[in-house]
């Protein structure tokens, strides 16, 4: 996915939703100030030493890692992976605390799906979401992701339920 320039991805109610590539300063703000409410904090970048070193690291992002952007507000991230011997690609996105639980989920991948199909037509998505998350398991369904399977991984000290999920699947 390119991310030398901005891309412009228009949402359902005709506001611009900006992708840009992530800065290290964008990834050190949501990975120290996003706090999420509970049970939704499991999400918080401070929950997992290793996930909030990845997550700050740029020598350990992903291929690619976007910020989202409307009117100029951080509103999220984005961010892709192809696995090693896996299929398709594997993506991560988190919206800003204070956005989650009114509604906006949807929308919110709608344009991320978007941004992805214009760059890698034709890839399969999948991704990852605590079983616990059946907000947005809803949110992913409603976007046409089917549940391929379940799992468990070691995560924030402890192991925990996943669910893995492709679209169109």
């Amino acid at each position: 996915m390119s991310q030398g320039s901005p891309l412009v991805v228009r949402d359902q109610v005709n506001q611009d939703l900006v992708y840009m590539p992530m800065d290290a300063a964008t990834a050190r703000e949501i990975a120290d100030d996003w706090k999420y409410p509970p049970p939704y904090d499991f999400y918080d970048m401070t929950a997992d030493p290793g996930d909030y070193r990845e997550f700050v690291t740029p020598e350990l992002w992903p291929e690619f890692f976007l910020q989202v952007r409307q009117a100029g507000q951080l509103i999220g991230f984005l961010s892709g992976a192809f696995p090693e011997g896996g299929d398709g690609l594997e993506i991560g996105l988190g919206m800003r605390p204070d956005l989650t639980g009114a509604g906006l989920g949807r929308n919110f991948m709608r344009c991320n799906l978007a941004r992805i199909r214009q760059e890698y037509p034709g890839v399969e998505i999948r991704l990852s979401v605590a079983s616990f998350n059946l907000r947005g398991i809803k949110v992913y369904e409603a976007s046409g992701f089917k549940v391929i399977r379940y799992f468990k991984q070691v995560t924030n000290g402890g192991e925990y339920d996943f669910v893995e999920m492709k679209l169109g699947g």
